[in-house]
Formats: structure tokens, sequence, C-alpha cells
């Protein structure tokens, strides 16, 4: 009799204990289903936006890039939300479909290693790629030839980025490897020069040199015979330029920078050659051993306390999606019946409105002769 007595009282408080934690439960449920949906809603809409750029892409489509999109943010601590940026980025910047999961991983790790977010590390990238074009270069190698100017120079990943589509164009058309312009903008930095003014240079310089006619390009074909374009063409190199115009110049008995009709470019080009040109050569030795650079900066910055919450909040956020994927059929049945319900409710409505049209139209009548009554009332107290 007493266990039994005691058994019902233990039964008794489990029941309460569990109407309480069923509350709970259904609270914390109806809180994550709502987020799960708001989250899916926004990644269905930024997917959405990717496929415009994929003219006749359906679901197969927004499948398969949904799930890279969504791999790539667990693997790299990188909230959807940012990936899909990037993505469009990157296809409309030219990146094929096929390859645009590694491309964007490789953006990621330079992202994560340069400490700047996903779109610009997209944006630096591809206008290195794009200038120089996909078969020259990769994605990879353009990326470790930044990670290798941001470790000579005083500059980071951040401003290379943003700075690189100023140079990277002409650099490109005049036929100046990558190389060489991220080893300048390595030392020009290093001594001191803002990265947005040593790319302004550098461009000045190679636009001057590229155009016939310009101060610069007489001067150089003076010096050796030909022009800039022409002399790379035939195998020389930017260092090689760089030199024959230094020795020109010394033997001509006139500074560098007059050898350009722009003080930015005379400035920039002396700079390099200060020491006769023995730093510059030094670090574009540098840039030839620069593989794996993007990789051991990835490495560096993807550990630690920081590190791992990021990738427990990107898959938290994932997570979400997949759950507001699994209920967006429920809701979008319940928001179609309430559309529907809205319809049907519209013609009363707008009775209503009527009503109380003509209920306050009513009021102002009756109102109106008591309030004139009692502003005259009140002016003759006043």
């Amino acid at each position: 009799k007493k266990t039994t007595k005691q058994l019902e009282g233990f039964g008794k408080s489990v029941a309460k204990v569990g109407a309480t934690a069923g509350l709970a439960f259904a609270a914390t449920a109806t809180a994550i289903a709502t987020k799960g949906v708001t989250a899916f809603a926004d990644f269905e809409k930024g997917m959405n936006e990717v496929l415009t750029l994929l003219p006749g892409a359906g679901k197969e489509a927004f499948d398969r890039l949904g799930d890279q999109v969504k791999g790539l943010s667990k693997e790299m601590g990188i909230l959807p939300n940012e990936v899909i940026p990037a993505l469009y980025q990157s296809i409309s910047a030219g990146i094929p479909e096929q390859n645009v999961a590694e491309f964007l991983r490789v953006a990621a790790m330079a992202a994560k290693g340069g400490i700047t977010d996903l779109e610009t590390a997209v944006d630096g990238i591809t206008s290195v790629t794009n200038s120089w074009g996909h078969e020259v270069i990769s994605a990879t190698e353009a990326s470790d030839l930044m990670f290798t100017a941001v470790r000579l120079g005083k500059t980071d990943f951040n401003q290379m980025s943003k700075e690189i589509y100023k140079v990277g164009p002409i650099a490109a058309a005049v036929g100046i490897d990558f190389g060489s312009v991220t080893a300048a903008l390595a030392n020009l930095t290093a001594q001191g020069t803002p990265t947005a003014v040593a790319a302004t240079q550098l461009k000045a310089a190679f636009a001057e040199l590229a155009k016939e006619g310009t101060k610069a390009d007489t001067a150089f074909r003076d010096f050796t015979g030909v022009g800039m374009t022409e002399f790379l063409a035939q195998g020389g190199t930017f260092e090689e330029a760089l030199i024959k115009l230094k020795e020109g110049a010394d033997e001509a008995g006139i500074s560098l920078v007059d050898v350009f009709g722009s003080i930015e470019a005379g400035a920039g080009m002396l700079a390099l050659t200060s020491d006769g040109g023995a730093a510059f050569s030094a670090t574009l030795a540098e840039m030839g051993a620069s593989a794996g650079a993007t990789q051991v900066a990835f490495e560096t910055m993807d550990q630690g306390l920081s590190a791992t919450f990021d990738k427990i909040k990107a898959n938290l956020s994932v997570m979400a999606i997949e759950t507001g994927e699994k209920l967006a059929p429920h809701v979008l049945a319940a928001t179609e019946a309430i559309m529907d319900a809205f319809v049907r409710l519209q013609p009363h409505i707008e009775r209503a409105k009527e009503v109380v049209k003509e209920w306050v139209a009513e009021f102002i009548e009756r109102a109106t002769p008591a309030f004139e009554r009692f502003v005259e009332i009140a002016n003759k107290v006043i």
C-alpha cells in the first residue's frame, strides 16, 4: 500500500513536469520552425537571383547549387547569406557553373586567410583571372601571388582585392605577368606607398609605356630599339625592361622620373629601381615560390575558438534552412488559404469602411452645433 501511494505521487509529479516540458518544447519547436521558414525564404530568394544568371536552369540547378552553398558554408564557417551573394558575383564575373564550387572554395580560403569578406575576395581574384585569362592564371595562383605580396609588402588582402582593378587590365594588355605586378605592389608598399597610390603609379607607368609616342615610349625605344609591348612579346620580362630604363636614364644623365611624362609613373618606377632593382628582383624570386601561400594563411586563421564558433553558427544556419525547406510546402499551402480568405473578406471590409464613414459623418453633423455653442459660451466666460 505504501509503495502504491508513492508511485501514485511520483506519477502525478511526472505528469506535471511532462505538461510543463511539453509547453516549453512546443514553444521552442515553434520558434525553430519560424526561424527555419524565414531562413529558407531568404535562402530561396537569393538562390533564385543566382538562377537569373543561368537561363533555363530549373529545380535541378537550384538543388545542386544550393547543396554547394550549404556545404561550403559548413566547411568554411561562412554563413549561407554571405556565400550566396559571392556565388552570384562569381557567375556574373564569368566563372562557369561547373567550376564555381571550386572557385568559391579558393575564394573562401582567401577570405578567411586574408581576414576579409567573401565578396571582396571574389572581386579581387576575378579581377585577376578576367584580366589575364583563366587559361593563363588560375584562381589559386592569383590568390597565392596576392598573399605573397601581402607578406612581403605593407598591405593586406582586402586592399589588394580592392585596388587590383586599376592595374590589372592595362598590365595584361601590355604583356606584363601578374607576378611582376604583385612584386611591384609589394615593393612599393614596403617603402611606405599606400596600396591605392602604388596601384595608380603602376597603372600610369604601364599606360605610358604601352602608348606609342609618349615620352616613356620614346625613351624606351631609344634604349632598346623596340616598344615595351614588342619587347615583352619577344620574350623580355618587365624586370629586364625596368633595368634597361634605369640604365638608359643613368647613361643619359637624367633621373628616371624625367623619362616619364607623368610624375606618378616616374615616382613609382624610381622607387622600384632606387637600389638598382635588387629588391624588386628578390621579390620576383619570392613570387616564383608563392604556391601554397593561400593554404598556409587559411590554416593559420582556421583554428582556435573563433573559427570553431564560426563553423557552429554556419552549421546552425544551414540546419535552419533545411528545417524551413521541409516546412515550406505546408507554409505555402497555409499562406494560399490565408490569401484566399482575404479575397473573400474584402467585400465585408469595404462595407465596414462605409459604415464607419457614415457613423463619423453623422457624429460630426450632430456634434458640430454643440461644439459651436460651447465655443460661444467659453468666449463669454473668458
